[in-house]
């Protein structure tokens, strides 16, 4: 841009007076500032209204010679900094469309990289070409200071009792869920305290921990026809995801289902394995990690769909790939739109990707915002995603499912620490009872005495003191204490085969959950 009303003795003049390099024209302007916020202090102009303000008072004279040059200085400033305005947001634009476009196919997010939703063959196949920065923090200690900052943020935050009258599963379930009905958000901060009728022990932990295990597992075999489609809150077999029928606005299950998952998380309770890690891949938006195998999981009819399109050749007629007619059909995807699909390899792998979003998010869209909405209280998925967090990291806390029998044995701590011959010979039956065991009653045996499915801490595994007037069978039954990972055992087996049967009998999952205790 130009000025034609500057000549050359004014600018001379200017130089003199230095008022361009001495005198600021927008003192509140500071250059951390963003483009906007200073183009909002240019009297309604903007970066697109770049005519030069003119003075309509021309006959009015000026008493002082510098004050109207220092009027018309900042004239031309003003200009000068639109010139550099525009200039940057021309270059700026240019950035942000060489960097983003938009993804009008999902509700989530307006803007992605390109490189983020770019599809490849490695990418929608295997989740394990995420960039491999190193990490500053892992995802326990982020978690652990979000509780903390909450906790010094609002220090006066009560800690809640929720009395249950009942160990039977169901009705503590249903009494649980009532209570967490009625706490504010503030409730939610502090870990509350379980306290069982005629139990009366001091819950330091390991009471809340069983208990919420035991309230997530019947949330995740929750059966009602209210559900719709096969009546399962939660549908698959091994790995679950919420039902894209259940009818949030008739249903309060998932978002209580929310608040408990975020109660679990915080305080770093067991957690539901069962739960598809897809929820995180959508609450934390890193949907970009989405595989065909994620689809696998719950619909092999699409998943081979989904596999066919992305090995098809450019130019396939994709009415020969079996069902996807139906499901162009169902999506409304004119004829014109498939031969845009179909017209590059690249297309092809965005296809598929569709399909495996469309049968993932976009079909339960309204159900995983149910959950999203509870699970950042406080902000925790916000501040989660600034830190980063990727997939691997949600695998390893949430999902550490590998375990084997040596895992278990290096934490076991025998007490009292010098033991008895007899002592020592149940020590080493409990141990070749360990090293038998699959993975999925290994599993078990540590959430009987941990509240997790992993050996998370030492296990405390000490001899009872025996009780005449107990049966045998009570006497050799063993007792778990969540609360201190113990494990009370008896030292009066007569063999090894009478030890294998009562550990066997512990972890069988049809048995009642009455083999707790929270001394």
């Amino acid at each position: 841009m130009q000025n034609n009303d500057l000549d050359y003795d004014f600018a001379l003049r200017l130089q003199q007076l230095e008022l361009l390099n001495n005198e600021p024209l927008y003192r509140n302007y500071h250059e951390d500032e963003t483009d906007e916020s200073f183009e909002e202090t240019l009297s309604g102009r903007t970066s697109h209204d770049t005519t030069p303000i003119v003075n309509n008072r021309q006959d009015e004279r000026r008493d002082s010679s510098v004050e109207n040059d220092y009027a018309i200085a900042m004239q031309l400033q003003q200009i000068l900094n639109e010139e550099a305005l525009e200039e940057n947001m021309i270059g700026k634009n240019i950035f942000e469309f060489e960097n983003y476009e938009t993804n009008s196919e999902t509700e989530i997010g307006h803007f992605r990289r390109n490189n983020a939703i770019e599809t490849n063959r490695a990418y929608i196949e295997n989740l394990e070409d995420e960039d491999e920065d190193d990490l500053d923090q892992d995802l326990k200690t982020i978690i652990a200071q979000f509780k903390n900052k909450l906790i010094q943020k609002h220090p006066a935050a009560p800690r809640r009792i929720i009395r249950l009258s009942s160990r039977n599963q169901l009705l503590m379930f249903s009494e649980f869920i009532e209570a967490i009905k009625l706490f504010r958000d503030i409730d939610f901060i502090q870990r509350p305290m379980i306290e069982f009728k005629h139990e009366p022990v001091v819950d330091g932990g390991g009471a809340f921990n069983d208990t919420i295990r035991q309230i997530l597992d019947t949330f995740m075999s929750l059966e009602n026809p209210e559900y719709g489609g096969n009546g399962r809150l939660f549908t698959g077999d091994d790995s679950k995801l919420i039902s894209s029928t259940a009818p949030i606005s008739v249903l309060d299950e998932l978002n209580i289902f929310g608040d408990i998952l975020f109660l679990a998380i915080v305080n770093d309770a067991p957690f539901p394995v069962d739960l598809d890690i897809i929820l995180f891949k959508y609450c934390l938006d890193l949907e970009n990690t989405i595989t065909l195998k994620d689809v696998e999981r719950f619909n092999p009819v699409m998943y081979n769909l989904a596999r066919e399109v992305l090995n098809a050749s450019p130019d396939v007629d994709l009415s020969t790939i079996d069902g996807f007619d139906q499901w162009a059909e169902d999506k409304e995807i004119s004829k014109i739109q498939r031969q845009v699909y179909s017209r590059s390899k690249e297309n092809l792998r965005k296809l598929a990707k569709e399909i495996c979003h469309d049968i993932l998010i976009h079909s339960r869209i309204k159900q995983l915002n149910a959950i999203k909405l509870k699970l950042n209280k406080f902000g925790f998925l916000n501040v989660l995603k600034e830190k980063q967090i990727k997939i691997d990291q949600v695998k390893d806390y949430f999902y550490r499912e590998s375990i084997t029998y040596d895992d278990i044995i290096r934490k076991l701590v025998f007490s009292p620490a010098n033991l008895s011959r007899r002592q020592n010979a149940v020590k080493n039956w409990l141990i070749e009872w360990l090293q038998a065991q699959r993975k999925e009653e290994l599993q078990e045996f540590c959430k009987l005495v941990t509240g997790f499915i992993h050996p998370r801490e030492e296990i405390t595994v000490a001899f009872k003191t025996y009780i005449a007037r107990e049966n045998r069978e009570a006497a050799l039954t063993p007792r778990f204490s969540t609360c201190f990972s113990e494990m009370k055992i008896s030292e009066f087996f007569n063999s090894k085969h009478e030890l294998f049967a009562i550990m066997n009998a512990q972890v069988n999952k049809d048995l009642h959950d009455d083999r707790f205790t929270v001394a």
